[in-house]
């Protein structure tokens, strides 16, 4: 029974028996070998393919290393690699950016160069600047391949800082000293973001600038002492001016409301003397028809009332002659 042949194959030459399968194991491993192959395609494919993109992210799809589309937060799926991959890419994050100083410099205490922090006004003075820009990516394509990273190895985002400076420098060459240092600080802000994106949209940055915020705007240190007392000169001017329109708005509504009741008063007393006017001529014309009536009677009964307002405001004594030529006295009260 040891030298019975195996069911099927050709025996070897040295070991007759070694390297022989039986034909239900031939069958079993045909029938199986693709469904082996299918399962790992599709294992290969779910680790590949199968991509979750965080809610601050957006995924962008390269198809043999060029992008097709992009994908928002969420579980996606794309072509297994290499002939799709996924590059997810953050666009909620705010991001910062120092113009006129660097941040690990500030932390160790080292100040900036002269040639990072000063700017040339219009008047022909110098400010010293310090701007931090806050941005996020808004086009992920854009970002990603619309400019490459630097030559010295600092990233593309350290563009928006030379287009800042571009900006910066253009406004400056246009803006008084004392404007700078006051009143014209958020118009430079505004103006420069403004500026700065037009030159980053223009090269297809793919970066949109929230805000620049200059966080410090002084003069040299050479002639801060003079600017301080120029500003303080000014301060007292403002506070002189606020002092004086104060005063003015107080004065203004008690003089205004006397001369109201001056008016006021004039007119009534215009109006009593009017009618008192108007109510004697009536009386007048009323007499004078009166007399043109009566002559005689009117002139007794003028008599009478004239003689009885002048005797009430006197003391009268009237002797009565008698008729045997005798005076008696009478008082009159």
């Amino acid at each position: 029974m040891a030298d019975q042949a195996p069911e099927t194959g050709t025996p070897g030459e040295t070991n007759p028996w070694l390297g022989y399968l039986s034909l239900h194991t031939i069958q079993w491993r045909l029938w199986h070998l693709p469904l082996a192959l299918l399962a790992v395609c599709v294992l290969y494919s779910c680790l590949t393919g199968i991509w979750m993109v965080r809610q601050n992210e957006q995924g962008v799809v390269l198809r043999f290393g060029r992008a097709v589309r992009t994908y928002p937060a969420g579980m996606h799926f794309t072509l297994p690699y290499p002939i799709e991959t996924l590059r997810r890419v953050p666009t909620t994050e705010v991001r910062t950016l120092p113009v006129g100083f660097k941040f690990r410099d500030q932390l160790r205490g080292i100040p900036p160069s002269p040639n990072e922090r000063q700017w040339l006004t219009g008047d022909t003075n110098i400010v010293e600047l310090k701007v931090v820009i806050q941005y996020r990516v808004n086009a992920p394509i854009d970002y990603l391949f619309g400019v490459s990273d630097l030559r010295d190895g600092r990233r593309r985002d350290f563009a928006l800082v030379k287009f800042v400076e571009s900006a910066l420098t253009r406004l400056m060459g246009k803006m008084p000293v004392d404007e700078a240092l006051s009143s014209g600080k958020a118009s430079l802000q505004e103006e420069t973001r403004q500026q700065a994106q037009r030159l980053a949209d223009a090269v297809h940055l793919g970066l949109q600038i929230a805000s620049i915020n200059i966080v410090e705007v002084n003069p040299p240190p050479e002639v801060i002492a003079a600017f301080n007392d120029v500003s303080s000169a000014k301060a007292d001017r403002e506070r002189i001016v606020s002092e004086a329109d104060a005063y003015a708005k107080d004065l203004l509504p008690r003089a205004r409301a006397q001369a109201n009741r001056t008016l006021q008063d004039a007119e009534i007393y215009r109006s009593q003397r009017v009618n008192t006017a108007r109510g004697a001529s009536e009386r007048f014309l009323k007499l004078a028809v009166e007399v043109q009536a009566a002559p005689a009677i009117s002139r007794r009964r003028l008599w009478l009332e004239t003689i009885e307002t002048v005797l009430s405001r006197a003391d009268v004594v009237v002797y009565p002659r008698s008729r045997d030529g005798v005076f008696s006295f009478t008082q009159i009260e």
